[in-house]
């Protein structure tokens, strides 16, 4: 299978993310947005369902966090609630920083085999002279688009 390179316009896309700074306890969750919409615009939970058409009894599951509902689900009550449903990503950390990462994890495994056999036979190098290889090693698997970096055997 071919794989499909990065154009112009997803690393524009991928550009505009930005990292999830706020802790989980911070973030609302649907169920609240819910809860909070349907409340700010005075509609009741049977009023809500009846225009998202689903079951009231749904809704207050929802509302609960008794049920997880589906993306389709979320829209309809949205646009139930004149609202929009937003769905982009959130990483953890800059991108960037997650695929270096990766790349010196898989550079620091391929050098410890490689030094394991040094050190039996003397000649491992010294710990600034090691950490300036496992730095050209994850520069040269970022600058190579063919390596995997997610394989299990990897981990």
């Amino acid at each position: 299978m071919k794989k499909k390179s990065i154009t112009i316009v997803d690393d524009i896309a991928l550009s505009k993310l930005r990292v999830d700074s706020s802790s989980e306890d911070q973030n609302l969750k649907p169920k609240d947005w819910v809860r909070l919409l349907r409340t700010y615009l005075r509609m009741t939970q049977a009023e809500l369902a009846k225009r998202a058409n689903i079951t009231q009894a749904n809704l207050i599951a929802i509302e609960s966090g008794k049920a997880d509902p589906r993306v389709s689900t979320l829209q309809r009550i949205y646009k139930a609630l004149s609202s929009n449903l937003s769905v982009e990503p959130l990483p953890q950390k800059p991108l960037e920083e997650i695929l270096r990462g990766r790349a010196r994890a898989i550079a620091l495994k391929r050098l410890n085999k490689t030094m394991g056999t040094m050190a039996l036979e003397e000649q491992a190098p010294e710990k600034e002279i090691f950490q300036k290889l496992l730095e050209k090693r994850t520069e040269e698997i970022l600058r190579d688009p063919r390596e995997r970096l997610w394989r299990k055997d990897d981990e």
